[in-house]
């Protein structure tokens, strides 16, 4: 995970420095960039999302299969407990004491499989919550460093407007200067 987010921040770098050495459209607010170098950028940090993604189906997946094992279990368990009391039958005594033993086992069978889908569900929420809080930081990153390449591409922009507003200052001045040598 770590290693994908340290991924996604050098690519978001690597963006960050094509703006800043993009080059400038003369008289607009405008930079020019390599079009295929972003694309590749962005194409390679939506791969390295996906994987999120797809971790959490496998863990929606891991959840279907572990609720599905606990109630094979607890079905064979249950069937088991039948079929030992359907043999019991034979004598009155022990059927008695087989069908009271019987339904002490189902009733246990139930007990037991109630508790293994409970657990399986509580231990499925724990990853779902493990990877719903890893996507959250994921998005408050991409956030973030989106913020930070705006504020940074807005003040080059600015400061580059400086720089053309005083040279064009300087031009002026040197046409006004031109302008009294001639007379």
């Amino acid at each position: 995970m770590a290693d994908r987010l340290m991924e996604i921040d050098e690519l978001l770098a690597g963006i960050e420095k094509v703006l800043e050495e993009a080059k400038s459209v003369p008289f607009s607010d405008k930079v020019m960039v390599d079009r295929n170098e972003i694309t590749e950028m962005t194409k390679e940090i939506r791969q390295r999302l996906p994987q999120e993604i797809e971790q959490s189906r496998y863990v929606l997946e891991e959840k279907n299969r572990i609720l599905e094992d606990a109630g094979k279990e607890a079905k064979a368990v249950v069937e088991a407990a039948e079929a030992e009391r359907v043999s019991m039958i034979n004598e009155h005594e022990i059927t008695k004491r087989a069908y009271t033993q019987a339904e002490e086992i189902v009733e246990q069978s139930r007990r037991v499989s109630k508790d293994m889908i409970t657990r399986a569900k509580e231990y499925v929420d724990e990853l779902l919550e493990q990877v719903d809080e890893q996507m959250k930081r994921m998005g408050e990153y991409t956030v973030t460093s989106s913020e930070n390449i705006a504020k940074e591409y807005q003040a080059n922009v600015q400061s580059f407007n400086a720089g053309l507003e005083q040279k064009r200052q300087l031009l002026q001045q040197n046409r006004r200067e031109l302008n009294v040598r001639r007379s």
